[in-house]
């Protein structure tokens, strides 16, 4: 059998040789010289973008050429520039804005494409101005404050170092003036004026760094900050739209054409996509896709498996199959063979060992497939599956084509950077400083330009423009100043005077473009050696201009709105991989009307439902101890998912364990210990505003907290004083940041996050039962909605539902994909506070009474939480809170109390 896949593997490589010399004989002569010229066809980028390369403008990603960032340096240190001359670039610059015309490919599909989707856009951000408008215009300026969405009366002043390039401002109260509770966080859009927004046309900024008693905001021009006061409002920006616009746009661009009309000098910096026939082929006029969502919202039932899992049904020959790498025979060999379900192997394939079978072919499909979807359910390793995908293409393979990875949030690319950082990849975080994860600093664009060698040569010459700004405004006043004495004689002053001044402003011109030439050779530099992560909107950055973008990962592509989708594949993409979920959290609309007209079905969603580009389903999750598990398996996935932390014979993963936990109580039939529990308790639930709050389950869920950290604080062995044999149990130590809550309701979190930080009482008695170290662990706890964790995970999750009345309505739980997302998030503990009663009555909303109910699709969402209700009845996992226990649970835990009794220490 191996004679015999290595014999049909190597006709079949004859084979394709013998076609590819046929087709491309031209081609291949072209770059005969330069193949030539470097052993083993390897070529260092430097030689590769130079305006002296031996390759023409029109071909980029040549499959011969290998990454000189996955070589050990070994060509790098090789130089194609004569000694102590400076390395010269191909200048790139943006092609012609063009349409298509009637009679040109594309256009009926274009048009329609564009006639769906910018009136959705435009409907989407007229609902954000709305709301904002609304706001400043009705609400109180007291009830703005209170709310958090305004600080008034602040001072302000100008630090020396900009953020990005752009101004920053600091404003403050005062020294040592604290602010109340606010909602600017880092990243926030503000609003800057005097007295009132809508009264006076404010700075519009973006916050870089918020603390207690300060906050950094980024505007794009200085203005003048005197020693009056400020006020500070939270706004929207139109970034976000008008790049997802733009993307749009770009459809009409062919980049096969600007690829063709470059020249030996100058490049034009890709547009558009060579995949417009895969995603517009449902906008043609013979298309009978009505561009349907794959699945109602609350549909119960699970898609046919032959739905999510197929090869590809595009009808085209077999020359266009490959995308980016089809005339690679390397990765063509691989893909093919590693997409059977019995992959045929041969000496010098890479080791895939931290595969399952699934994610290998996942991964063959990433390869070898122009574009593909990869159907991930929660815990199923789509991060995993992503990153060895970029390592096979970069470390194995060593291709030298640049590698674009999105996703939808910040909290997501973070992950993807510790992951590639983590498999030796060299990943490039590319976004707003404030946004990205502070252990992620070295892999920044920022950290990256400030350490390149020609830092020092930059800082000296931006020297040299202040100080020539500088003359250059002292000398312009007194012009100034000479015109308004008006003395006689004094035109010879003014000419040699005017002359100076002129000369300045050459030099300015000069060293700005000599800063700028520096800084796009180091951007060439960094970003040419590295994978590039960040979120679909900051992929439109233009520091990402230095490089087209051939090879595009798409995580969290069931959460992007189609046109945020798209921003990241109009860079010249001809090789791209969506991966996603349709069951879990969908693209955030806020606009009615956009929403019942479709905006909220993701690309990948659509692809999915027209079901012709190859997909293909991973069905093994890692995540989750098999108890949390299950129940989500049989509601959402129609038990088609298997649990891979089970071994043959039948034993959960040690990492897995559930924690102790005072709630989780030991089944004396089993020996073990649940990992799921439902905290049933008679709390009611309050309106706060426009937002519910529930004090009582609040004041559980910290008494829950401070249980997890007393209880796990030691790493040691324990053995159950039931078991008959000494058989020693580890107990996994948890930290602060091992645990996240979410609650559905922004009150709730407001609440629990007061409780869990500033709340002094609390903070008593967190001292007292934890001791210093432990309480300083409860700043590490994040308080988020289900939004906030999606692509997310914990050790453990306690999920605060806040509902609890007696009619029975549940309002924003009502949603089947957010309570998927809700209960697949933890991995060793999962505790759910509530009111058991008011879930198995599951009644709709009432309206839309309550903010953002009315943009949230409800229905059967209540019955799934009906279910859930009567599985944790039936499993034995609900327990009451009454009397005694609630006593414990409200009032705290004495730091002397006794260990459990059914544990000894051993």
């Amino acid at each position: 059998m191996q004679s015999s896949a290595r014999n049909a593997t190597y006709l079949g490589i004859r084979a394709f040789f013998k076609r590819l010399a046929k087709q491309h004989t031209s081609h291949r002569a072209q770059l005969s010289t330069a193949v030539q010229r470097q052993s083993e066809h390897e070529l260092p980028l430097e030689a590769y973008f130079s305006e002296h390369s031996p390759l023409t403008p029109s071909i980029r990603f040549d499959w011969r050429l290998r990454a000189p960032s996955r070589t050990n340096g070994r060509l790098l240190a090789q130089s194609h520039q004569p000694q102590g001359t400076h390395k010269g670039y191909v200048k790139r610059v943006a092609p012609p804005r063009v349409r298509v015309q009637p009679g040109d490919a594309y256009f009926e599909e274009i048009q329609a494409y564009e006639a769906r989707f910018l009136p959705l856009l435009e409907a989407e951000r007229r609902e954000g101005e709305s709301v904002l408008k609304e706001r400043l215009a009705t609400w109180s300026l007291p009830r703005l404050r209170e709310e958090g969405y305004c600080l008034t009366g602040v001072s302000a002043f100008w630090l020396d170092t900009p953020r990005f390039g752009r101004p920053v401002a600091c404003f403050t109260h005062g020294p040592g003036l604290v602010f109340p509770d606010h909602r600017f966080q880092d990243g926030t859009q503000v609003l800057v004026s005097r007295l009132d927004p809508l009264r006076e046309v404010p700075y519009r900024g973006s916050v870089t760094c918020s603390t207690s008693s300060q906050i950094r905001i980024a505007f794009e021009d200085r203005f003048d900050l005197d020693d009056g006061l400020w006020r500070i409002d939270v706004g929207i920006s139109n970034v976000v739209f008008d790049r997802m616009s733009r993307a749009i746009a770009h459809l009409h661009q062919d980049p096969a054409a600007q690829e063709a009309d470059s020249a030996p000098d100058e490049q034009y910096i890709l547009q558009g996509t060579y995949l417009r026939d895969a995603l517009l082929r449902s906008f043609s006029r013979g298309s009978v896709s009505l561009h349907h969502p794959l699945q109602a919202p609350d549909e119960v039932e699970y898609v046919p498996r032959e739905t999510l899992e197929h090869a590809s049904r595009e009808a085209r020959d077999d020359d266009d199959d490959g995308g980016a790498f089809r005339d690679d025979m390397r990765i063509q060999s691989w893909a093919r063979r590693y997409a059977r379900r019995n992959p045929i192997q041969i000496d010098g394939d890479p080791p895939l060992d931290a595969l399952n079978p699934t994610q290998i072919r996942a991964a063959a499909m990433m390869l070898g497939e122009r574009i593909c979807l990869v159907q991930g359910p929660p815990g199923t390793g789509k991060t995993k599956t992503i990153i060895e995908a970029a390592k096979l293409l970069k470390v194995h393979f060593q291709v030298h084509h640049p590698l674009l990875v999105c996703t939808y949030t910040n909290v997501a690319v973070d992950n993807l950077v510790e992951g590639f950082a983590t498999a030796g990849l060299k990943p490039l975080r590319v976004g707003f400083g404030a946004k990205v994860k502070s252990s992620l600093g070295e892999y920044t664009l920022d950290h990256q330009l400030g350490k390149h060698p020609l830092k020092p040569r930059v800082d000296k010459l931006a020297e040299e423009e202040t100080s020539i700004e500088k003359r250059r405004s002292q000398l312009k006043k007194k012009i100034e100043d000479v015109q308004k004495e008006g003395r006689a004689g004094a035109s010879d002053r003014l000419e040699r005077m005017t002359s100076a001044l002129t000369m300045l402003g050459r030099q300015s011109m000069s060293v700005k473009a000599k800063l700028y030439a520096m800084h796009q050779e180091m951007l060439r530099d960094i970003t040419s050696a590295a994978d590039i992560c960040t979120t679909c909107v900051t992929s439109a950055s233009v520091a990402l201009n230095v490089l087209d973008f051939p090879v595009v990962f798409l995580d969290e592509a069931s959460m992007s709105t189609e046109p945020a989708s798209l921003i990241p594949l109009m860079r010249g993409s001809r090789h791209v991989s969506l991966i996603g979920d349709h069951k879990q959290l969908p693209p955030v609309i806020t606009s009615r009307e956009a929403m019942m007209k479709g905006f909220s079905t993701s690309l990948f969603e659509r692809l999915t439902e027209e079901g012709v580009v190859p997909s293909i389903m991973l069905d093994v999750q890692y995540r989750m101890h098999p108890t949390i598990s299950h129940f989500p398996s049989l509601e959402f996935y129609n038990m088609s998912l298997q649990d891979g932390t089970v071994d043959a014979a039948g034993n959960v993963s040690p990492d897995l364990h559930p924690p102790l936990s005072s709630h989780l109580e030991v089944d004396t039939s089993t020996g073990r210990r649940p990992s799921v529990v439902f905290l049933d308790h008679g709390g009611s639930e309050m309106a706060k505003d426009r937002s519910r709050v529930n004090w009582n389950e609040a004041h559980i869920v910290c008494s829950v907290i401070e249980d997890l950290l007393l209880r796990n604080e030691v790493c040691k062995y324990r053995v159950p004083a039931y078991s008959p044999l000494l058989i020693r149990e580890p107990e996994k130590h948890l930290r602060g940041k091992n645990i996240g809550v979410i609650a559905p309701y922004a009150a709730q979190i407001s609440l629990l996050t007061r409780l869990l930080n500033t709340d002094a009482k609390y903070r008593k008695r967190f001292l007292a039962t934890l001791g210093d170290h432990r309480a300083m662990q409860l700043s590490d706890i994040e308080v988020k909605t289900v939004d906030g964790f999606e692509g997310r995970e914990k050790d453990v999750i306690i999920f605060s539902t806040v509902r609890n009345n007696n009619t029975g309505y549940i309002g924003f739980l009502a949603d089947r994909r957010r309570l998927n997302v809700g209960l697949t998030r933890a991995k060793r503990g999962l505790f759910i506070v509530g009111s058991i009663n008011t879930l198995r009555s599951g009644k709709m909303a009432k309206g839309h009474g309550h903010s953002g109910e009315s943009s949230v699709r409800i229905g059967r969402g209540a019955e799934t939480w009906k279910r859930y209700a009567e599985y944790l009845v039936e499993q034995r996992m609900v327990l009451q809170l009454t009397g005694e226990r609630l006593h414990k649970v409200l009032y705290g835990t004495s730091p002397n109390m006794s260990r459990p009794s059914e544990y000894t220490a051993f």
